[in-house]
């Protein structure tokens, strides 16, 4: 009997236990149910927050592709974790080939200058602002570098240009000063001097008296230039044949060529622009005869017409020893020579009307040696055209 009562009490405990496990079941089926709900809202949650991070992470690489600036980031070992699409251009790279290098590895070389930061890459020259920042976390720990850099080339041409402009109109003033002085007495010279001549023809001081006369007419040209780079140029425009000009500048000049020993070849096309027939002649004429200068012992000068969509270009091209880098900025400066009996007014002059027909000169130093004189026009109905690359002049 009381072994049947222990069994009857066994089995009650087993079933309150039994119904006790069955609500901690529920009670635990319900818990697990509810941290289920909550873990989806959570990964709901977070799936939501990964795509905005998402997002921003693309609108941030976004703008910093489309910044005009290069703009180039380094970890604590200076090595390139990101570069831009502006300073890809700039370095010549490709997408993703500076990733992993370090910073000095690239093909580039910084110099600091009187007039600013010169930044070489691959054969090309920037004028260039270069800024190197630090990022440091919320503890001050050092994690990398932001370096950025500001091509102004175009900022530095206008600002050289606007330079030389202000310097043409000073020596312009000055230059029309002096002519007017130095012309009445050069006349009555010029007179006394003929009339000399023709008295000691036939004696032995004919040639002294010739001498005293091309002395004059040496000094008459220089004056010429100087009244040619004083005075405002007011070209008569017409449509002209370039090649026409051209033919005519190089025929006055064939003379001085063959004694010269240089030969001339050239390549022209039919193109027409619009301008002052005479005024581009000078234009031609000075560069030719500078190009011929540049060669004394003889050589070859090309002259080579070139049609674009904006510009029709003129290159002459020569084999002497160049134009040196710390003359290069200054051969179109009124004055300036590096020949000893050059008036320094030719290439001016050539700047000055180049600027009326709204084009320009550009120099290149050749490979091979010398140097190559590109002069820039607009094709005809176009008012201008834009300077692609740096332009010296």
């Amino acid at each position: 009997m009381d072994k049947a009562v222990l069994l009857n009490e066994a089995f009650c405990s087993f079933t309150r236990a039994s119904k006790s496990l069955e609500a901690y079941y529920t009670k635990l089926g319900e818990k697990v149910q509810y941290l289920t709900q909550e873990l989806e809202k959570k990964n709901a949650q977070l799936n939501d927050a990964l795509s905005k991070l998402g997002e921003s992470k693309d609108f941030l690489q976004a703008v910093l592709q489309s910044i005009g600036e290069a703009m180039i980031v380094l970890d604590r070992d200076e090595k390139i974790t990101m570069i831009n699409r502006s300073a890809e251009e700039m370095f010549s790279l490709g997408p993703n080939e500076a990733a992993g290098i370090r910073f000095h590895e690239l093909d580039a070389a910084f110099e600091e200058g009187g007039t600013g930061t010169t930044l070489s890459v691959r054969g090309k020259k920037y004028d260039v602002i270069l800024s190197r920042s630090t990022v440091c976390d919320p503890g001050g720990v050092v994690r990398g570098h932001v370096i950025l850099i500001k091509d102004i080339t175009a900022i530095k041409e206008l600002e050289r240009q606007q330079e030389r402009n202000s310097r043409l109109i000073a020596m312009g003033e000055m230059a029309a000063k002096i002519v007017h002085e130095i012309r009445s007495p050069l006349c009555s010279i010029e007179l006394f001097s003929t009339m000399l001549a023709n008295d000691l023809e036939r004696t032995p001081h004919a040639e002294m008296a010739k001498g005293i006369s091309t002395g004059i007419q040496s000094l008459n040209n220089i004056l010429t230039n100087m009244l040619l780079f004083a005075r405002n140029q007011k070209p008569a425009f017409r449509e002209v044949k370039l090649r026409g000009v051209i033919d005519d500048s190089l025929g006055m000049l064939t003379p001085f060529a063959e004694i010269r020993r240089v030969s001339v070849s050239k390549t022209l096309t039919d193109d027409e622009i619009s301008g002052d027939p005479e005024l581009l002649k000078q234009v031609l004429m000075n560069i030719v005869m500078n190009a011929i200068h540049a060669m004394p012992d003889g050589g070859k000068l090309e002259v080579v017409m070139e049609s674009g969509e904006e510009a029709v270009t003129v290159s002459v091209k020569d084999e002497g020893e160049g134009v040196s880098p710390e003359n290069i900025e200054k051969i179109f400066d009124p004055f300036f020579s590096t020949k000893d009996k050059g008036t320094g007014l030719g290439l001016t002059i050539a700047h000055k009307i180049m600027q009326c027909h709204n084009g320009f000169i550009k120099v290149f130093t050749n490979d091979s040696g010398g140097s190559t004189f590109r002069l820039y026009f607009p094709r005809a109905g176009k008012g201008s055209i834009k300077k692609a690359e740096s332009a010296v002049a």
